[in-house]
């Protein structure tokens, strides 16, 4: 009995918000917005971080990496312009890192690894990848980087002197390319320039939250890179892997003494350089994804209160309007019980629904993004769940006043009220 007397009870307030379509769906226009932006950002933001820390992983624990500044969270424009007088990484470090470091085996020149890394769009026939990551590299960086050939060859000295259009294509970017072609000595369209296809890396181990992303990249050489991305490229960085016996802390504390005599830095002067391991990037990186997840939510929940004080405001509203309605229900035997859960379902109807258009909107966006520009995206089951949980609870908290205040009301008041 009590069953059916709660279905009846959520039938009529279904019927309710169907008799008002229009401001119900006003009602709910700030909890659509909120959850839009929660689920779309969340899947734009997410599909980026599984890029980069596939990236970051396929890299290798023994690898180091020295940049010009990086590795740290900079909040003031002083600090900024501070770390950009620092000097240029170039060519010649890396070759007196390789003269002089006992520790280190491999040294390379990498450019294109700025954030944001260098990306493009490489297109063959009908095929096109998504923003592939594009890296200017010298010959060495094959076993610097921990990288295997899987077929033809690797860049060559002589594509380094005469800045050769040629590339070599990540596992993954050769797969959306080619799929079952052989792809060497293919030409590919790189940012509308021609290139021809003289390699591929095997896949690289990663994790299984990275998938694909891991392998979607291409090499130039560094000389050409110049040609794609202009005469002083972005984001220089040298990258080294320690020999076996050697730990990469042992290389990292080499190569900081050996740059800072290049540089001529007294023992108390900070370095005008830093030294990043993979461990260091992929705790910058999960800083960097926190903060933006902290502030996605404080603009989010700024429209989820304006979507709940809608639904609050509409509630009371309705209570006010429908008070002898009301009195005649508790007239004919309605409980308090079965008032409240009348209004408190009304409320938590409306938030639910703004939540699913809410998610299935920011679903919409987050793939837009990812069919126009080719952006990763990850959708998540529980980013949809979270959004239809929250907007639940937002209906329940809204609507507790606005139902307890119509529940309250005096069956002989209410039939007096016109």
């Amino acid at each position: 009995m009590r069953g059916v007397i709660a279905g009846e009870v959520l039938a009529m307030a279904w019927a309710s918000l169907r008799g008002h379509k229009l401001r119900s769906a006003l009602t709910v226009l700030g909890i659509v917005i909120g959850i839009t932006m929660v689920v779309g950002m969340t899947s734009l933001i997410r599909g980026f971080d599984q890029s980069i820390t596939g990236q970051i992983q396929s890299l290798g624990s023994d690898t180091l990496f020295m940049i010009k500044w990086g590795g740290r969270l900079v909040t003031s424009m002083e600090k900024i312009r501070e770390l950009n007088q620092r000097p240029d990484i170039t060519d010649k470090d890396a070759d007196f890192i390789a003269e002089l470091a006992e520790t280190v085996h491999r040294v390379s020149v990498m450019y294109g690894s700025g954030f944001p890394p260098a990306i493009a769009t490489l297109r063959f026939r009908g095929n096109r990848t998504n923003q592939t990551q594009i890296m200017g590299v010298s010959p060495r960086f094959i076993e610097a980087g921990d990288m295997e050939l899987d077929s033809g060859r690797f860049i060559s000295p002589i594509d380094l002197r005469q800045r050769s259009d040629v590339v070599v294509l990540g596992h993954a970017t050769s797969e959306a390319l080619f799929k079952q072609l052989d792809p060497i000595h293919r030409r590919v369209r790189v940012s509308g320039r021609e290139y021809r296809v003289v390699g591929t890396i095997k896949a690289r181990a990663a994790s299984s939250i990275a998938g694909d992303q891991a392998d979607n990249f291409a090499i130039v050489p560094a000389t050409n890179f110049r040609k794609l991305f202009g005469p002083r490229p972005r984001g220089t960085m040298i990258v080294m892997r320690a020999k076996e016996q050697y730990t990469v802390e042992q290389m990292k504390n080499e190569v900081e003494g050996i740059m800072r005599a290049r540089h001529g830095l007294r023992a108390d002067q900070d370095p005008d350089f830093d030294l990043l391991t993979q461990e260091s990037l992929l705790k910058l990186w999960n800083d960097l994804t926190t903060y933006f997840f902290l502030t996605l939510v404080a603009l989010s929940s700024v429209a989820l209160m304006v979507g709940g004080i809608g639904v609050m405001a509409i509630m009371l509203v309705s209570v006010t309007e429908r008070t002898h309605e009301i009195g005649i229900r508790k007239a004919l035997g309605a409980r308090r019980a079965d008032v409240l859960l009348q209004f408190l379902a009304e409320a938590i109807a409306l938030a639910a629904v703004g939540g699913l258009l809410g998610a299935a909107i920011g679903a919409a966006v987050g793939y837009g993004a990812h069919l126009a520009t080719g952006f990763p995206v990850s959708l998540p089951w529980w980013s949809f769940a979270i959004a239809v949980g929250t907007s639940s609870l937002i209906g329940v908290i809204s609507g507790i006043y606005p139902a307890n205040r119509a529940a309250r009301l005096d069956p002989v008041e209410a039939l007096r009220y016109e």
